[in-house]
């Protein structure tokens, strides 16, 4: 096990002090001492404002941490800016734990993944370390072995996250259909494509789901921990994404400290099917030719709407 005051770990921010705040002072409190923090490039004078107030917190900290923040220079959005700061953080650490700033990860999570990630070094099966999974709410948890990842307090290891990269790197000109192509046959789906196709174009300012179509496409697996692990409490009108908790179906009142056997890691079809649709995953078991053919002609339109889109970002 890694000891928990060298596991570096990575702190995702932007404008919002309190909840860095919060998120920065709980890690100290679990025994963490190398944070990372990467700030986004501010917006407005209020951006300027708050990140003056995470710039200073970070200088004249008194928790007795080691801190290493990188500030953009330029606003970089959902998708751009955390891929700058995950990658900067991984150029300086083989491994690491990854949170946004509206983040807390329980105690005995961490441990966890102090575990994982020496356990799995050379365990090329495991792209990435998850922290919950809400299908199962015991005291005493699995480790499960899933398709996808969760982004809500997560680890992984350099060498994946380079992998990662590289992989994104080579499908980025890739036509939505070469694309599907990819998929393995049970996950299949043009509105999966659709997703993938729409952040690699900027059009949707997020990152996740191209780090699980790394995860899908390479038949690589989350280790997962079981239980509700994590605590969200950014879901208000600073969000960019989600403001409402309801709207995601996730109860992160059942935030617990568990315990967790590491001497079995299970593999589950019902959890996996659960967990893949709320990821923007489908699970398209029985593919027929009616489907595929729908599936192809769903590929025409949103190529064309996205052509549409690219037209008017050129002319505009």
């Amino acid at each position: 096990m890694i000891d928990i005051s060298s596991l570096p770990v990575l702190i995702l921010a932007y404008n919002r002090f309190e909840k860095f705040n919060r998120c920065i002072n709980t890690l100290h409190k679990q025994g963490i001492k190398k944070v990372f923090l990467s700030i986004d490039g501010p917006k407005n004078d209020n951006d300027l404002i708050n990140q003056e107030k995470i710039h200073n917190f970070c200088i004249n900290n008194d928790l007795d941490l080691d801190i290493k923040f990188k500030q953009l220079k330029f606003n970089h959005g959902c998708r751009k800016g955390p891929i700058k700061g995950i990658t900067w953080f991984f150029k300086e650490n083989s491994y690491g734990v990854i949170l946004e700033d509206d983040v807390i990860i329980s105690k005995k999570a961490i441990n966890a993944f102090a575990t994982l990630l020496d356990e799995h070094l050379k365990n090329y099966k495991y792209m990435s370390i998850s922290s919950f999974n809400e299908f199962t709410h015991n005291s005493f948890e699995k480790i499960y072995s899933l398709p996808v990842w969760r982004s809500w307090g997560w680890a992984t290891w350099s060498d994946r996250w380079d992998k990662h990269l590289e992989f994104s790197e080579k499908i980025k000109d890739l036509n939505m259909w070469e694309i599907y192509k990819l998929m393995p046959k049970n996950f299949k789906s043009i509105e999966t494509v659709k997703l993938v196709k729409a952040s690699q174009l900027n059009l949707l300012d997020a990152w996740d789901y191209e780090f699980n179509f790394t995860h899908i496409v390479n038949s690589k697996s989350s280790l997962t921990l079981g239980g509700i692990n994590t605590l969200v409490y950014g879901f208000d009108k600073s969000a960019t994404h989600t403001i409402n908790e309801k709207s995601i179906g996730i109860n992160f009142n059942l935030f617990a400290e568990r315990e967790f056997d590491f001497s079995l890691i299970v593999n589950s079809f019902e959890k996996n099917i659960l967990i893949l649709n709320k990821c923007g995953f489908q699970n398209n078991k029985n593919l027929f030719w009616p489907l595929k053919i729908y599936e192809f002609l769903k590929y025409l339109y949103y190529s064309f709407i996205f052509f549409l889109r690219k037209l008017k970002r050129i002319i505009f």
